[in-house]
């Protein structure tokens, strides 16, 4: 767990549990492709609801922790398709990206899963701890 004890996760699940609950399921349409500096990213529409579920979990780790990870303001809801590991130029992304269909996807968002992130390999890379469904 790093710097939180798996008792305070577990009792982070817990309450975003109950906070999740109240958070409805949803419709979203991701993409197309956007270039950003350090990744490629599909965009997440409608916003909102996928606020509403991070603001849901951030509230839940405020019920149990003195202080939460990450500023409440500043989040694109995405979907990060690459990440970049040196600078280059984004010609060569542009290009590929023309030459496929970047039609969005649908999707039903019905659970969050929380996760434990870590970069030891100088990657993100990820393991899901619980999945917590939506009301």
């Amino acid at each position: 767990m790093g710097e939180t004890s798996e008792k305070d996760v577990d009792r982070i699940v817990d309450a975003a549990g109950e906070r999740l609950a109240e958070v409805a399921a949803f419709d979203a349409e991701i993409g197309p492709a956007v270039i950003d500096p350090e990744a490629i990213l599909l965009h997440v529409h409608p916003d909102t609801p996928v606020r509403r579920v991070r603001d849901s979990v951030r509230a839940a780790i405020g019920d149990v922790l003195d202080e939460v990870p990450e500023r409440a303001d500043g989040l694109t809801p995405h979907v990060s398709v690459a990440y970049s590991a040196s600078d280059g130029p984004a010609v060569p992304v542009e290009t590929a990206l023309a030459t496929i269909d970047l039609t969005p996807a649908r999707t039903r968002i019905t659970s969050a899963e929380l996760i434990v992130l870590h970069r030891d390999r100088q990657m993100y890379e990820w393991e899901t701890y619980a999945t917590v469904p939506l009301g």
